[in-house]
């Protein structure tokens, strides 16, 4: 599963994020990501470390990547 389906992203949110498409898997590894469905911009690796500790597609799926 894809970051993007599992936050059930818009296609215009999708379509404009980093993480798109080769990145939907690991999107933890990418800055300037459009999480929480386009809510949330993640400029810094610093917001990226400390959003993606509470989000439930990392929690979920890092283990695996």
């Amino acid at each position: 599963m894809e970051c993007w389906e599992f936050k059930h992203c818009s296609t215009q949110v999708m379509e404009n994020c980093p993480a798109y498409p080769d990145n939907g898997r690991a999107c933890w590894k990418v800055t300037g990501t459009k999480c929480d469905g386009g809510k949330m911009e993640m400029a810094s690796l610093g917001q990226k470390i400390e959003h993606c500790r509470s989000c439930e597609f990392y929690e979920n799926f890092a283990n695996r990547y």
